[in-house]
Protein backbone atom coordinates (compact mmCIF):
# COMPACT_ATOMS: atom_id res chain seq x y z
CA UNK A 1 0.00 0.00 0.00
CA UNK A 2 1.71 3.23 -1.38
CA UNK A 3 0.82 6.63 1.00
CA UNK A 4 1.72 10.04 0.34
CA UNK A 5 2.80 10.71 4.09
CA UNK A 6 2.68 13.81 5.67
CA UNK A 7 5.34 15.23 7.95
CA UNK A 8 4.60 15.23 11.95
CA UNK A 9 4.31 19.04 11.34
CA UNK A 10 1.61 18.95 9.30
CA UNK A 11 -0.33 16.40 11.18
CA UNK A 12 -0.02 18.78 13.85
CA UNK A 13 -1.98 21.27 12.00
CA UNK A 14 -4.83 19.14 11.58
CA UNK A 15 -8.14 21.10 13.32
CA UNK A 16 -11.40 19.72 13.82
CA UNK A 17 -12.77 23.05 14.78
CA UNK A 18 -11.06 24.38 11.26
CA UNK A 19 -13.19 22.18 9.57
CA UNK A 20 -16.43 23.42 11.56
CA UNK A 21 -15.47 26.98 10.39
CA UNK A 22 -14.81 25.86 6.72
CA UNK A 23 -18.41 24.07 7.05
CA UNK A 24 -19.99 27.58 7.18
CA UNK A 25 -19.15 28.02 3.51
CA UNK A 26 -21.06 24.99 2.47
CA UNK A 27 -23.68 26.10 4.85
CA UNK A 28 -24.46 29.00 2.78
CA UNK A 29 -23.91 27.13 -0.54
CA UNK A 30 -26.85 24.98 0.54
CA UNK A 31 -29.27 27.54 1.91
CA UNK A 32 -29.29 29.98 -0.80
CA UNK A 33 -29.47 27.31 -3.43
CA UNK A 34 -32.33 25.72 -1.26
CA UNK A 35 -34.18 28.84 -1.37
CA UNK A 36 -33.13 29.66 -4.74
CA UNK A 37 -35.05 25.94 -6.01
CA UNK A 38 -37.89 26.64 -3.62
CA UNK A 39 -39.13 29.92 -4.56
CA UNK A 40 -37.90 30.26 -8.64
CA UNK A 41 -40.46 28.11 -9.93
CA UNK A 42 -42.83 30.17 -7.93
CA UNK A 43 -41.80 33.34 -9.72
CA UNK A 44 -41.73 31.96 -12.89
CA UNK A 45 -45.18 30.47 -12.91
CA UNK A 46 -46.16 34.42 -13.28
CA UNK A 47 -44.94 34.19 -16.84
CA UNK A 48 -45.16 30.42 -18.16
CA UNK A 49 -48.50 28.21 -17.78
CA UNK A 50 -46.21 25.24 -18.66
CA UNK A 51 -44.52 23.69 -15.81
CA UNK A 52 -42.23 22.19 -18.67
CA UNK A 53 -40.94 25.97 -19.78
CA UNK A 54 -40.43 26.73 -15.90
CA UNK A 55 -38.67 23.49 -15.39
CA UNK A 56 -36.15 24.35 -18.55
CA UNK A 57 -35.43 27.38 -17.05
CA UNK A 58 -34.31 25.88 -13.85
CA UNK A 59 -32.05 23.15 -15.40
CA UNK A 60 -29.94 26.14 -16.59
CA UNK A 61 -28.62 25.73 -13.03
CA UNK A 62 -27.51 22.18 -13.53
CA UNK A 63 -25.78 23.47 -17.37
CA UNK A 64 -23.95 26.03 -15.72
CA UNK A 65 -22.50 23.75 -13.42
CA UNK A 66 -21.38 20.72 -15.64
CA UNK A 67 -19.34 23.91 -17.85
CA UNK A 68 -18.35 25.57 -15.40
CA UNK A 69 -17.62 23.32 -12.19
CA UNK A 70 -14.70 21.35 -14.01
CA UNK A 71 -12.73 24.34 -15.12
CA UNK A 72 -12.90 26.37 -12.02
CA UNK A 73 -11.43 22.97 -10.12
CA UNK A 74 -8.53 22.70 -12.55
CA UNK A 75 -8.10 26.48 -12.48
CA UNK A 76 -8.33 26.51 -8.92
CA UNK A 77 -5.42 23.93 -8.67
CA UNK A 78 -3.24 26.12 -10.50
CA UNK A 79 -4.00 29.79 -9.00
CA UNK A 80 -0.83 31.28 -7.18
CA UNK A 81 -1.75 34.34 -5.23
CA UNK A 82 -1.19 35.48 -2.09
CA UNK A 83 -4.63 34.47 -0.44
CA UNK A 84 -3.90 30.51 -2.05
CA UNK A 85 -5.74 28.44 -4.14
CA UNK A 86 -8.85 28.53 -3.66
CA UNK A 87 -9.67 32.00 -2.05
CA UNK A 88 -9.13 34.00 -5.04
CA UNK A 89 -12.56 32.48 -6.19
CA UNK A 90 -14.35 32.44 -3.03
CA UNK A 91 -14.04 35.90 -2.43
CA UNK A 92 -15.05 37.33 -5.66
CA UNK A 93 -17.54 35.01 -6.32
CA UNK A 94 -19.77 35.49 -2.92
CA UNK A 95 -20.40 39.05 -3.06
CA UNK A 96 -21.92 38.41 -6.59
CA UNK A 97 -23.79 35.74 -5.58
CA UNK A 98 -25.07 37.52 -2.13
CA UNK A 99 -25.99 40.69 -4.69
CA UNK A 100 -27.64 38.73 -7.35
CA UNK A 101 -29.92 36.72 -4.55
CA UNK A 102 -30.60 39.87 -2.65
CA UNK A 103 -31.91 41.06 -6.53
CA UNK A 104 -34.06 38.08 -7.15
CA UNK A 105 -37.79 39.57 -5.86
CA UNK A 106 -36.40 43.01 -7.10
CA UNK A 107 -36.46 42.09 -10.34
CA UNK A 108 -39.16 39.04 -10.14
CA UNK A 109 -41.76 41.17 -12.11
CA UNK A 110 -39.36 41.50 -15.34
CA UNK A 111 -39.02 38.46 -16.59
CA UNK A 112 -35.91 39.71 -19.01
CA UNK A 113 -34.09 40.75 -15.48
CA UNK A 114 -35.32 38.16 -13.48
CA UNK A 115 -33.58 35.42 -15.84
CA UNK A 116 -30.19 37.34 -16.32
CA UNK A 117 -30.17 37.58 -12.32
CA UNK A 118 -30.63 33.88 -12.25
CA UNK A 119 -28.00 33.28 -14.76
CA UNK A 120 -25.59 35.08 -12.75
CA UNK A 121 -26.44 34.10 -9.55
CA UNK A 122 -25.89 30.70 -10.55
CA UNK A 123 -22.43 31.54 -12.47
CA UNK A 124 -21.23 33.12 -9.14
CA UNK A 125 -22.33 29.88 -6.84
CA UNK A 126 -20.99 27.51 -8.83
CA UNK A 127 -18.02 29.29 -9.43
CA UNK A 128 -17.11 29.26 -5.55
CA UNK A 129 -19.08 25.76 -4.91
CA UNK A 130 -16.34 23.03 -6.18
CA UNK A 131 -13.51 25.74 -4.12
CA UNK A 132 -15.19 26.18 -0.99
CA UNK A 133 -15.38 22.59 -0.90
CA UNK A 134 -11.68 21.88 -1.89
CA UNK A 135 -10.92 23.86 1.47
CA UNK A 136 -11.93 20.52 2.99
CA UNK A 137 -9.34 17.72 1.83
CA UNK A 138 -6.85 21.09 1.52
CA UNK A 139 -7.05 21.19 5.35
CA UNK A 140 -7.42 17.61 6.06
CA UNK A 141 -5.70 14.45 6.18
CA UNK A 142 -6.99 11.59 3.79
CA UNK A 143 -7.55 9.67 6.77
CA UNK A 144 -9.41 11.82 8.69
CA UNK A 145 -11.48 13.24 5.15
CA UNK A 146 -14.55 11.36 5.98
CA UNK A 147 -15.22 12.37 9.59
CA UNK A 148 -14.75 16.11 8.21
CA UNK A 149 -17.06 15.70 5.47
CA UNK A 150 -19.51 14.53 7.91
CA UNK A 151 -19.10 17.55 9.84
CA UNK A 152 -19.34 19.67 6.35
CA UNK A 153 -22.84 17.75 5.27
CA UNK A 154 -23.93 18.76 8.79
CA UNK A 155 -23.62 22.41 8.31
CA UNK A 156 -25.18 22.02 4.88
CA UNK A 157 -27.76 20.19 6.44
CA UNK A 158 -28.28 23.64 8.98
CA UNK A 159 -28.18 25.83 6.19
CA UNK A 160 -31.09 24.15 4.43
CA UNK A 161 -32.83 23.78 7.54
CA UNK A 162 -32.24 27.91 8.12
CA UNK A 163 -33.96 28.28 4.57
CA UNK A 164 -36.84 25.72 5.10
CA UNK A 165 -37.43 26.74 8.44
CA UNK A 166 -36.74 30.41 8.86
CA UNK A 167 -36.67 31.99 4.87
CA UNK A 168 -39.40 29.87 3.68
CA UNK A 169 -41.61 31.39 6.31
CA UNK A 170 -40.28 35.01 5.90
CA UNK A 171 -41.33 34.63 2.42
CA UNK A 172 -44.93 34.96 3.10
CA UNK A 173 -43.80 38.57 4.70
CA UNK A 174 -42.36 39.56 2.19
CA UNK A 175 -39.75 37.55 -0.72
CA UNK A 176 -37.05 40.37 -0.20
CA UNK A 177 -37.06 39.36 3.83
CA UNK A 178 -36.30 35.66 2.69
CA UNK A 179 -33.59 36.70 -0.29
CA UNK A 180 -31.95 39.76 1.71
CA UNK A 181 -30.91 37.47 5.03
CA UNK A 182 -30.13 34.93 2.71
CA UNK A 183 -27.30 37.31 1.08
CA UNK A 184 -26.54 38.83 4.09
CA UNK A 185 -25.79 34.90 5.34
CA UNK A 186 -23.29 34.72 2.28
CA UNK A 187 -21.41 37.24 2.99
CA UNK A 188 -20.68 36.01 6.45
CA UNK A 189 -20.06 32.91 5.83
CA UNK A 190 -17.30 34.58 3.30
CA UNK A 191 -16.00 36.37 6.06
CA UNK A 192 -15.86 33.45 8.31
CA UNK A 193 -14.41 31.14 5.76
CA UNK A 194 -11.82 34.34 5.06
CA UNK A 195 -10.74 35.06 9.05
CA UNK A 196 -10.24 31.00 9.47
CA UNK A 197 -8.81 29.19 6.57
CA UNK A 198 -5.14 29.16 6.23
CA UNK A 199 -3.87 30.62 2.48
CA UNK A 200 -1.26 27.56 2.59
CA UNK A 201 -3.25 24.75 4.14
CA UNK A 202 -0.68 21.92 4.96
CA UNK A 203 -2.74 19.07 2.63
CA UNK A 204 -2.11 20.67 -0.74
CA UNK A 205 0.31 21.71 -2.71
CA UNK A 206 1.67 25.15 -2.29
CA UNK A 207 4.19 25.31 -4.81
CA UNK A 208 4.36 28.06 -7.83
CA UNK A 209 2.82 26.52 -10.93
CA UNK A 210 3.44 27.72 -14.57
CA UNK A 211 -0.26 28.95 -15.17
CA UNK A 212 -2.04 26.83 -18.07
CA UNK A 213 -5.71 27.13 -19.94
CA UNK A 214 -7.82 25.21 -17.39
CA UNK A 215 -10.38 24.93 -20.41
CA UNK A 216 -7.80 22.86 -21.23
CA UNK A 217 -6.70 20.80 -18.57
CA UNK A 218 -10.05 19.96 -17.39
CA UNK A 219 -10.82 18.53 -20.74
CA UNK A 220 -7.56 16.75 -20.59
CA UNK A 221 -8.50 15.56 -17.44
CA UNK A 222 -11.50 14.43 -18.57
CA UNK A 223 -9.80 12.35 -20.99
CA UNK A 224 -7.76 10.75 -18.90
CA UNK A 225 -10.32 8.75 -17.32
CA UNK A 226 -10.84 6.78 -20.28
CA UNK A 227 -7.33 5.72 -20.36
CA UNK A 228 -5.96 2.18 -18.67
CA UNK A 229 -4.56 3.73 -16.03
CA UNK A 230 -7.80 5.32 -14.84
CA UNK A 231 -10.33 2.66 -15.02
CA UNK A 232 -10.80 2.40 -11.30
CA UNK A 233 -11.77 6.50 -10.69
CA UNK A 234 -14.21 5.92 -13.81
CA UNK A 235 -15.86 2.84 -12.48
CA UNK A 236 -16.41 4.77 -9.09
CA UNK A 237 -17.65 7.93 -10.71
CA UNK A 238 -20.14 5.98 -12.89
CA UNK A 239 -21.43 4.81 -9.52
CA UNK A 240 -21.83 7.75 -7.96
CA UNK A 241 -23.88 8.75 -10.83
CA UNK A 242 -25.94 5.73 -10.74
CA UNK A 243 -26.65 5.91 -7.52
CA UNK A 244 -27.60 9.55 -7.72
CA UNK A 245 -30.31 8.53 -10.05
CA UNK A 246 -32.12 6.45 -7.61
CA UNK A 247 -31.57 8.90 -4.56
CA UNK A 248 -32.70 12.04 -6.67
CA UNK A 249 -35.73 10.27 -8.72
CA UNK A 250 -36.84 8.79 -5.41
CA UNK A 251 -37.24 12.65 -3.76
CA UNK A 252 -38.77 13.74 -7.03
CA UNK A 253 -41.21 11.25 -7.46
CA UNK A 254 -41.79 10.48 -4.11
CA UNK A 255 -44.90 12.94 -3.80
CA UNK A 256 -46.67 11.69 -6.81
CA UNK A 257 -46.29 7.78 -5.09
CA UNK A 258 -47.52 9.25 -2.00
CA UNK A 259 -50.80 11.26 -3.30
CA UNK A 260 -51.40 8.30 -5.27
CA UNK A 261 -50.34 5.62 -3.52
CA UNK A 262 -50.83 6.66 0.00
CA UNK A 263 -53.67 8.86 -0.15
CA UNK A 264 -51.69 11.64 1.26
CA UNK A 265 -52.11 15.14 0.47
CA UNK A 266 -49.62 16.80 -1.20
CA UNK A 267 -47.80 18.84 1.68
CA UNK A 268 -47.96 15.39 3.84
CA UNK A 269 -46.33 13.05 0.78
CA UNK A 270 -43.54 16.21 0.91
CA UNK A 271 -43.00 16.51 4.33
CA UNK A 272 -42.49 12.39 4.95
CA UNK A 273 -39.38 12.93 2.51
CA UNK A 274 -38.08 14.97 6.11
CA UNK A 275 -37.51 11.45 7.97
CA UNK A 276 -35.34 11.13 5.24
CA UNK A 277 -33.10 14.48 5.00
CA UNK A 278 -33.58 14.92 8.83
CA UNK A 279 -32.03 11.47 9.33
CA UNK A 280 -29.20 11.80 7.34
CA UNK A 281 -28.70 15.25 8.85
CA UNK A 282 -28.48 12.97 12.05
CA UNK A 283 -26.50 10.47 10.67
CA UNK A 284 -23.71 12.89 8.93
CA UNK A 285 -21.32 13.31 11.94
CA UNK A 286 -21.56 8.73 12.64
CA UNK A 287 -21.26 7.91 9.78
CA UNK A 288 -18.16 9.85 8.84
CA UNK A 289 -16.68 8.14 11.89
CA UNK A 290 -17.72 5.18 10.45
CA UNK A 291 -15.67 5.32 7.41
CA UNK A 292 -12.75 6.37 9.20
CA UNK A 293 -12.87 3.71 11.32
CA UNK A 294 -13.37 0.70 8.67
CA UNK A 295 -12.72 3.08 4.82
CA UNK A 296 -14.49 4.34 3.17
CA UNK A 297 -15.38 2.44 0.27
CA UNK A 298 -16.05 -0.46 2.55
CA UNK A 299 -18.78 1.75 4.31
CA UNK A 300 -20.42 2.84 0.86
CA UNK A 301 -20.69 -0.60 -0.04
CA UNK A 302 -22.59 -1.34 3.24
CA UNK A 303 -24.80 1.82 2.87
CA UNK A 304 -25.39 0.60 -1.11
CA UNK A 305 -26.92 -2.33 0.40
CA UNK A 306 -29.17 -1.06 2.89
CA UNK A 307 -30.93 1.83 0.99
CA UNK A 308 -31.96 -0.16 -1.97
CA UNK A 309 -33.10 -3.05 0.93
CA UNK A 310 -35.25 -0.62 2.29
CA UNK A 311 -36.79 0.21 -0.95
CA UNK A 312 -37.97 -3.19 -1.77
CA UNK A 313 -38.82 -3.52 1.80
CA UNK A 314 -41.36 -0.24 1.81
CA UNK A 315 -43.04 -1.46 -1.91
CA UNK A 316 -46.24 -3.46 -0.15
CA UNK A 317 -46.67 -0.91 3.16
CA UNK A 318 -49.05 1.38 2.41
CA UNK A 319 -48.91 3.11 5.86
CA UNK A 320 -47.67 6.41 5.81
CA UNK A 321 -45.81 6.29 9.47
CA UNK A 322 -44.42 3.09 9.01
CA UNK A 323 -43.17 4.37 5.19
CA UNK A 324 -41.69 7.41 7.34
CA UNK A 325 -39.91 4.52 9.85
CA UNK A 326 -38.47 3.19 6.54
CA UNK A 327 -37.00 6.30 5.51
CA UNK A 328 -35.42 7.01 8.89
CA UNK A 329 -33.10 4.51 8.33
CA UNK A 330 -32.73 5.20 4.63
CA UNK A 331 -31.78 8.43 5.96
CA UNK A 332 -28.84 6.17 7.70
CA UNK A 333 -27.65 4.01 4.97
CA UNK A 334 -27.96 7.32 2.32
CA UNK A 335 -25.06 8.74 5.16
CA UNK A 336 -23.19 5.71 4.80
CA UNK A 337 -22.70 6.38 1.08
CA UNK A 338 -23.02 9.80 0.46
CA UNK A 339 -20.73 11.11 3.34
CA UNK A 340 -17.81 9.44 2.57
CA UNK A 341 -18.01 9.66 -1.60
CA UNK A 342 -16.40 12.96 -1.98
CA UNK A 343 -13.17 12.82 0.52
CA UNK A 344 -12.69 9.10 -1.79
CA UNK A 345 -13.18 11.07 -4.88
CA UNK A 346 -10.99 14.16 -3.26
CA UNK A 347 -7.96 11.29 -2.53
CA UNK A 348 -7.40 11.04 -6.12
CA UNK A 349 -6.45 14.10 -6.67
CA UNK A 350 -3.22 13.29 -4.54
CA UNK A 351 -2.03 17.07 -3.08
CA UNK A 352 -2.25 18.73 -6.90
CA UNK A 353 -5.74 17.80 -8.61
CA UNK A 354 -7.99 18.15 -5.61
CA UNK A 355 -10.22 20.85 -7.30
CA UNK A 356 -10.41 19.24 -10.70
CA UNK A 357 -11.47 15.67 -9.24
CA UNK A 358 -14.26 17.72 -6.81
CA UNK A 359 -15.17 19.56 -9.80
CA UNK A 360 -15.32 16.17 -11.61
CA UNK A 361 -17.08 14.31 -8.72
CA UNK A 362 -20.20 17.36 -8.85
CA UNK A 363 -20.47 16.49 -12.76
CA UNK A 364 -21.03 13.30 -12.29
CA UNK A 365 -23.23 13.19 -9.68
CA UNK A 366 -25.66 16.26 -11.12
CA UNK A 367 -25.59 14.12 -14.09
CA UNK A 368 -27.18 11.63 -11.87
CA UNK A 369 -29.90 14.17 -10.31
CA UNK A 370 -30.77 15.78 -14.13
CA UNK A 371 -31.82 12.01 -15.37
CA UNK A 372 -33.19 10.09 -12.12
CA UNK A 373 -36.82 11.85 -12.14
CA UNK A 374 -37.16 11.06 -15.44
CA UNK A 375 -35.85 7.27 -15.18
CA UNK A 376 -38.04 6.34 -12.18
CA UNK A 377 -40.99 8.73 -13.38
CA UNK A 378 -40.31 6.24 -17.05
CA UNK A 379 -40.36 3.14 -14.52
CA UNK A 380 -43.75 4.27 -12.62
CA UNK A 381 -44.96 4.56 -16.09
CA UNK A 382 -44.04 1.37 -17.15
CA UNK A 383 -44.92 -0.88 -14.08
CA UNK A 384 -46.91 1.36 -11.79
CA UNK A 385 -46.13 3.48 -9.13
CA UNK A 386 -44.11 0.77 -7.30
CA UNK A 387 -41.49 0.93 -9.87
CA UNK A 388 -40.55 3.79 -8.51
CA UNK A 389 -38.91 1.57 -5.66
CA UNK A 390 -38.03 -0.81 -7.78
CA UNK A 391 -36.26 1.36 -9.92
CA UNK A 392 -34.58 3.05 -7.29
CA UNK A 393 -33.10 -0.26 -5.93
CA UNK A 394 -32.18 -1.32 -9.21
CA UNK A 395 -29.82 1.99 -9.41
CA UNK A 396 -28.40 1.41 -5.82
CA UNK A 397 -27.71 -2.36 -6.38
CA UNK A 398 -25.92 -1.53 -9.69
CA UNK A 399 -23.91 1.35 -8.41
CA UNK A 400 -22.62 -2.02 -5.69
CA UNK A 401 -21.54 -3.54 -8.85
CA UNK A 402 -19.91 -0.97 -10.18
CA UNK A 403 -18.08 0.73 -6.65
CA UNK A 404 -17.10 -3.03 -5.85
CA UNK A 405 -15.21 -3.31 -9.82
CA UNK A 406 -13.70 0.12 -9.04
CA UNK A 407 -11.90 -0.91 -5.33
CA UNK A 408 -10.79 -4.16 -7.76
CA UNK A 409 -9.07 -1.78 -10.32
CA UNK A 410 -7.58 1.06 -8.00
CA UNK A 411 -5.28 -2.02 -6.64
CA UNK A 412 -4.55 -2.92 -10.45
CA UNK A 413 -3.99 0.22 -12.02
CA UNK A 414 -0.79 1.82 -12.10
CA UNK A 415 -1.66 4.99 -12.00
CA UNK A 416 -3.38 4.61 -8.71
CA UNK A 417 -0.06 2.43 -7.31
CA UNK A 418 1.71 5.56 -8.02
CA UNK A 419 -0.94 8.50 -6.51
CA UNK A 420 -3.95 7.44 -4.93
CA UNK A 421 -3.61 8.35 -1.02
CA UNK A 422 -5.04 5.03 0.41
CA UNK A 423 -7.05 5.62 3.48
CA UNK A 424 -7.88 2.20 4.86
CA UNK A 425 -6.92 1.64 8.44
Amino acid sequence: MSEEKVSSGEANKFSYAKIWWIGFGFLGVQMAFTSYNAFLPLMYREFFASRAVVGLLMGTDNLIGLLLIPIIGAWSDQMDSPWGRRLPFIMIAIPIAALTHFAIPLVSSVLILLIITEIIFTAAMHSYRGPIISLMPDHTPPEKRSTANGIINLMGGIGTLISFGVLALLYDIDPRLTFGIGGIVLILSLLVVWWKVDRNPPYVDNSPRSSSNPIKEAINGIRDLLKPGYTGQFLILLAMLTYFIGYAGLNAMFPIYGVETLGLSEGRANFILTSFAGSFLVFAIFAGFIGTKIGKIPTMLWGLLLVPGLFLLAIPVRAPWLIALIFVFGGLGWALVNVQAMPLIADFGGRDRVGFYIGLYYVFTMIGQMVGPFMLGLAMDLIGNQGMFMGGAAFFFLAYIMLKAGEKKLTADPVQIARQTRTDP
